[in-house]
């Protein structure tokens, strides 16, 4: 039997116990997160040689890191992240560092990283700087470095998965004599099997030791094909660097397509769109392309402030991305070279920027009386097609236009109906075509929208619409308007219409807050059925609830499904989500499903948010990962 004692390997950083998977030249440290390569690592498991290892450190000692990354890539069979960790820390000298025999086992180690962990989190951080220097016998200026990094991996440890302490590492086998007998040969190559194997679950993208860069921002679905699953433009966040980064993943695997290049320290993401070929990323007052088959940077221009606050501040279409920002102003830029093709300054207060037809239209002022119009503009060009200037006018009273008012565009009929916020009810038809209002309909009663703005459905025949505690219809054709539904101590949103009824989400304001959904007949107003959410708050506007999903505040959201009225709940303790199917007829149950959300850590989380759906599958932000949910077989499949 040859002497065959096994190595340990300790991070460069803090001196935890490293777990290697037996097939990456790099591993992780589980409590600091720092990345290391791993010493004699033998290239030939990866696919590389020796000399191509040689030429990747003189590719990053002559600065060519893109090169470099490249060329790891080729040799070693490994994804672009896998192969800019290993990048980054050669270039940062990271090395493990390896552990004889005679030395202090894994075991001690361990115990020493958590009693150091347990003082941190009792506040007493000099103390263990004490215990790490008395146990590692390092400098007090290393010791002070090291448990910097163990404390900002704290909250790396939980956003990644890795438990926090307690199993002892994989051991390494040292390089093998040159004489060693047949059994020692057999007892190696099982070792290493099962070293592999276990490291590729654990490593592989989506295993629970996978390097897993957290959402964090704004994401959106980008259409991959009639059939294929969508994939997911997304803002990540690097713990490690503190930064941001934009990335695309892949809706069927789940697995990255690409990551950009991190922006600047300091910098997030406010805003993300996808065109035909590039994906286009809002950062404070830059505004970057990158090319959706592989991320590298398309261009990047520089806007004159960051993006405005409101709903629709940066869309793309006909070529375009048009941006509406801080400074009231809109740019258009070139959506293939990032030129600016035209820019207007607005002089009143509109934050949304809307397609209607062929026309991007705003709401600003037309005249010196700071009297509010419609400014229609030509997105392409940006030249002012038309204005128009309605007002409603009701005994002595005239009521303009406001950024405030509903504005809601029909384009079968080629015209937008305007709901006025004003003291006295006014709803008016304006036909495109001639630039005329051909009716209007007015009330006696105001209308008062509540914080949340104007709301409203519309259908083929109807416009339905909020107005505080009453639920309003007005017949396109005819401009009859109707009091559809009031209560006083609801404030009543309309969501959908299936058959003749209308779904209806109730607000409670009087006493407790409380959320419900009602059936009402479309026509008459009639309440049909009525289901009570039990304390849930919905993860959707207007009304997104604020805070963390936990054992006290849930959240829900909905869709109208082939199946039927689809009802998604969300909790923590446990953490799980429940889908309800209704009829939306009669309000009845037609099934119910509750889905263990086994890969949500700890007692609460993030509110999920909708990125959209796709038929009946929706695709879901949750826990600062991707899921896909199948309405109709409450199949949940992980993504990221």
């Amino acid at each position: 039997m040859s002497d065959n004692n096994p190595t340990s390997l300790n991070c460069p950083a803090c001196g935890a116990p490293l777990e290697p998977d037996g097939t990456h030249a790099t591993v992780r440290c589980k409590f600091c997160g720092n990345v290391a390569l791993i010493p004699g690592f033998a290239p030939g498991q990866a696919g590389g040689s020796a000399s191509a290892m040689d030429e990747i450190r003189r590719l990053v000692g002559s600065g060519s890191l893109s090169d470099a990354i490249q060329r790891y890539q080729q040799a070693y069979g490994v994804d672009l992240q896998d192969a800019q960790e290993a990048i980054d820390a050669l270039q940062a000298g990271r090395t493990a560092n390896p552990t004889a025999p005679g030395m202090r086992p894994p075991e001690e180690l361990t115990r020493t990283l958590k009693q150091v962990q347990q003082l941190l989190a009792s506040g007493n951080k000099i103390e263990a700087i004490k215990v790490y220097r008395e146990h590692f016998d390092v400098s007090l200026e290393r010791a002070k470095s090291a448990v910097d990094q163990i404390e900002a991996g704290g909250g790396y440890q939980a956003a990644t998965g890795f438990q926090a302490l307690g199993q002892p590492p994989v051991q390494v086998a040292s390089p093998a004599p040159a004489r060693r007998s047949w059994a020692g040969c057999i007892v190696g190559v099982i070792v290493l099997v099962v070293a592999g194997a276990i490291g590729f679950f654990a490593f592989n993208r989506g295993g629970p030791l996978t390097v897993h860069y957290n959402n964090n921002g704004p994401a959106v679905m980008v259409p991959a094909g009639v059939e294929a699953a969508p994939n997911i433009a997304a803002a990540f966040y690097n713990a490690d660097k503190d930064a941001y980064f934009a990335g695309l993943l892949n809706g069927t695997t789940g697995k990255a397509v690409w990551y950009a290049p991190i922006l600047a320290s300091g910098a997030n993401i406010d805003a993300i769109a996808a065109g035909t070929d590039l994906v286009y990323v809002a950062s404070g007052s830059s505004l970057l392309a990158y090319h959706d088959s592989d991320g590298s940077l398309a261009w990047q221009t520089q806007m004159p402030d960051k993006l405005n606050y409101g709903d629709s501040v940066m869309l793309v279409t006909a070529g375009r991305v048009i941006t509406d920002n801080a400074d009231q102003s809109i740019q258009a830029y070139d959506a293939a070279t990032g030129s600016l093709a035209w820019n207007m300054r607005l002089t009143g207060y509109d934050r949304t920027l809307r397609l209607m037809g062929s026309s991007l239209v705003v709401v600003d002022y037309v005249d010196n009386n700071n009297d509010y119009g419609l400014v229609f503009v030509d997105p392409i060009t940006g030249a002012k097609q038309q204005t128009l200037t309605p007002v409603c006018n009701y005994n002595d009273y005239t009521s303009n236009l406001d950024p405030d008012s509903g504005l809601v565009y029909d384009a079968t009929g080629n015209a937008i109906y305007l709901i006025f916020d004003s003291s006295y009810g006014c709803v008016q038809r304006l036909d495109l075509t001639s630039g005329k209002a051909t009716w209007e309909t007015d009330s006696q009663d105001g209308f008062n929208f509540s914080s949340n703005g104007f709301q409203s459905l519309n259908t083929d025949s109807t416009i339905y619409f909020s107005n505080d505690n009453d639920l309003l219809s007005v017949d396109k054709s005819s401009g009859e308007m109707k009091l559809l539904l009031n209560n006083p101590d609801y404030e009543l949103l309309p969501l959908a219409v299936a058959g003749d009824k209308l779904i209806v989400q109730a607000r409670r304001t009087r006493g407790t807050e409380r959320f419900e959904l009602w059936g009402v007949d479309a026509s008459t107003g009639t309440q049909a059925w009525q289901f009570t959410l039990q304390g849930a708050s919905p993860i959707d506007p207007p009304d997104k609830m604020a805070g963390l999903i936990d054992d006290n505040d849930y959240g829900w959201t909905w869709k109208l499904a082939s199946t039927g009225l689809v009802l998604i709940t969300f909790q923590g303790q446990p953490n799980q989500m429940t889908v309800e199917t209704f009829n939306p007829a009669d309000g009845s149950s037609l099934g119910k499903k509750t889905i263990a959300l086994s890969r949500v850590s700890g007692d609460f989380y993030d509110i999920p948010s909708v990125l959209g759906w796709q038929g009946d599958v929706v695709y879901l932000s949750l826990d600062l990962g991707f899921y896909s949910l199948d309405v109709t077989t409450g199949q949940l499949k992980f993504l990221y």
